[in-house]
């Protein structure tokens, strides 16, 4: 195939030229309309010059059965062999009439094959050389994929916009257009081309496909109420129980995200599958309604779902945290990593580790100021607790003030307030308990330039 495909270039470069002369073949043509086209063919071009174009076409419609949805569903060598078949019509004949046909079959099997660059190549060879070609609308389409499959979307949406004109292929450029628009970031061009498509007679696929995409521009374009009238038109297309699922879900987190908690959990609790009664365990956790989390996460921790059970523990573990249940945290933790994996199955080894180290060291009874100073530090950069963080830094200066770690420990708590908690007040505090009980330390004297720089 290379030896063909090294000529076409300078064989496509001939073709303007070559035009002129096909007018003339067309002419000869109509002349001899008493004589069959199979027959001209093998006069002008001979049976070789047939065969080679059959073939080609031959192997692209072979190439084509595989396609769905304009998505290649398994590989195959067709279009392998269309591409060496057509580059032989353009180099051996490039003055037959044709020619379009082969640069049209080259170049989406050069896209099918996953070489955008190439089939933007020839496909745009068919457009501007023969505007006039039969295949010019489904080629500026082909273009407007190829350049959405190498994130060139300004060309992108130039081609579909050109291909959307031809009512052969209105609706599937339409479609894409609206993609290529998503991409881009353009939500109102999306919303308005999404708009004028549903007025089409859609198939269903189109419609939720459309519909799809302008649900989540209307989402980004936090036009809340109107994401969800087209979520919920959705939401009545859908067939399978899973696709049911899937909106169902979003518009219950887009309710969260509104803060509409009531029509949420009204949405939510009749609804028996796990992620459900994740949702709405979350939402009580939202709305301070700790006691009813924390019975519909001990009930899904009990499903036959693994991933769900897993977040239960974990949740069920944060809120032992916060309300100081240390052991009873750390057999959560410890309970989920059998089931868990991924990230939460880091999270849970990680969290479970520290809670162990913060036990250890509550109840350690020997040089309880570096106890406390290492509980501070345990908050501050593994727990990211800055309250209990900063409790514990306050109970080394306060409670072992000779402690060697005591002005460390004051000193922590006036970087804390002054750089993370930008409070000057609550940090000057800290200054000047540093220099009347440490007038001498470095720790003084780095609070003192700190607090006096700017």
């Amino acid at each position: 195939m290379s030896e063909y495909i090294n000529e076409i270039d300078s064989k496509l470069n001939d073709l303007n030229s070559i035009k002129n002369q096909r007018k003339l073949n067309y002419t000869i043509f109509e002349l001899k309309n008493s004589i069959s086209l199979f027959t001209v063919l093998v006069l002008l071009t001979g049976c070789a010059y047939f065969n080679t174009f059959y073939n080609a076409q031959n192997y692209f419609d072979q190439g084509m059965k595989s396609v769905k949805d304009d998505t290649l569903k398994y590989d195959n060598e067709y279009f392998d062999k269309t591409i060496e078949k057509c580059a032989s019509v353009i180099v051996k004949y490039p003055e037959s009439r044709y020619v379009d046909d082969a640069l049209y079959m080259m170049g989406v099997a050069y896209y099918f094959k996953g070489d955008y660059s190439r089939a933007i190549d020839k496909l745009e060879f068919l457009t501007t050389n023969f505007p006039a070609s039969k295949f010019y609308d489904d080629a500026m389409y082909y273009i407007g994929l190829a350049y959405y499959k190498i994130d060139k979307l300004s060309k992108s949406i130039i081609a579909l916009k050109e291909s959307a004109r031809f009512k052969n292929c209105r609706k599937k450029a339409g479609v894409m257009l609206c993609y290529a628009y998503f991409r881009d970031g353009n939500y109102r061009d999306l919303m308005n081309t999404a708009h004028l498509l549903l007025k089409e007679n859609l198939k269903r696929r189109e419609r939720l496909m459309i519909l799809n995409i302008l649900g989540e521009a209307e989402y980004l374009l936090k036009e809340y109420d109107t994401a969800l009238k087209t979520f919920d038109e959705i939401k009545t297309l859908q067939e399978t129980t899973e696709e049911k699922k899937k909106i169902k879900l979003r518009i219950a987190n887009i309710y969260m995200e509104m803060g509409r908690y009531a029509e949420c959990k009204n949405f939510l609790e009749n609804e028996s599958d796990p992620e459900f009664r994740m949702l709405l365990a979350d939402l009580n956790v939202r709305i301070d309604r700790i006691a009813i989390a924390k019975e519909i996460y001990i009930e899904i921790k009990e499903t036959q779902a693994p991933e769900f059970a897993a977040k239960a523990l974990y949740e069920l573990a944060q809120i032992a945290e916060k309300d100081d249940s240390l052991e009873l945290a750390i057999a959560y933790y410890d309970s989920l990593i059998p089931k868990a994996t991924g990230e939460i199955l880091n999270k849970a080894k990680t969290r479970s580790e520290i809670l162990k180290k913060i036990s250890e060291l509550k109840n350690k009874t020997e040089e309880p100021d570096k106890a406390q100073f290492s509980l501070g530090e345990l908050y501050f950069i593994e727990v990211k607790d800055i309250k209990k963080a900063m409790e514990y830094y306050g109970n080394v200066y306060k409670n072992y003030p000779k402690s060697i770690l005591s002005p460390k420990a004051l000193y922590a708590n006036f970087w804390i307030s002054k750089m993370i908690l930008k409070q000057d007040s609550l940090a000057q505090v800290f200054v000047d308990e540093l220099i009347k009980r440490y007038p001498d330390t470095e720790y003084a004297q780095s609070a003192k330039n700190l607090m006096n720089s700017k």
